[in-house]
């Protein structure tokens, strides 16, 4: 059965927090390099906000990972 809605945003929330904390890129620093506010990714790693396909590809760039990476279930 696949994860529904809610669990792909906790798995995106975790995912994207672990490998900015890899890189060592405060959200600030995330956010002005993807040019989006830093309190969007604050809601994103909190599984609050709902991040357009846009917004995912430009973090995944900034991070080095692609779409299918960050929205993948943790290990």
């Amino acid at each position: 059965m696949g994860r529904d809605y809610e669990q792909v945003r906790q798995d995106l929330a975790h995912n994207m927090k672990s490998l900015r904390h890899e890189r060592s890129l405060s959200q600030e620093a995330l956010a002005l390099s993807a040019d989006v506010d830093r309190t969007y990714v604050s809601q994103i790693e909190r599984a609050v906000g709902n991040p357009s396909l846009l917004v995912l590809c430009k973090l995944t760039s900034i991070l080095g990972t692609d779409v299918l990476n960050l929205l993948e279930r943790p290990r």
